[in-house]
């Protein structure tokens, strides 16, 4: 995203750390990112962000100090875990299955 127009600066630096998620995170990385998006909605709006869960992808995304928290959220939304796409495109380094 290039630009994004806010009302408000608190929307804007909330919107700052959500739009810093790529598809390619890695767990920890994802997990840290969460920490960030939820820390400043909950410090700025009073609540927990109502689109979490389209932003955890495993289990192993979830940051260990809000997890039985965000756990239940996903089970309120129905979530289930997707797949962590691969974001290497060289061929040397894709994983092949061993026959």
């Amino acid at each position: 995203h290039l630009f994004y127009a806010a009302e408000t600066k608190e929307e804007a630096m909330v919107m700052i750390a959500k739009l810093c998620m790529r598809p390619n995170d890695t767990t920890k990385g994802r997990a840290i990112k969460l920490t960030h998006y939820i820390d400043l909605h909950k410090r700025l709006y009073g609540t927990m962000p109502e689109d979490i869960h389209r932003f955890v992808r495993t289990v192993a995304d979830i940051p260990v100090t809000m997890k039985d928290e965000i756990v239940k959220i996903l089970e309120e939304k129905g979530w289930k875990e997707t797949v962590i796409p691969d974001p290497t495109l060289l061929p040397r380094l894709i994983r092949k299955k061993k026959e």
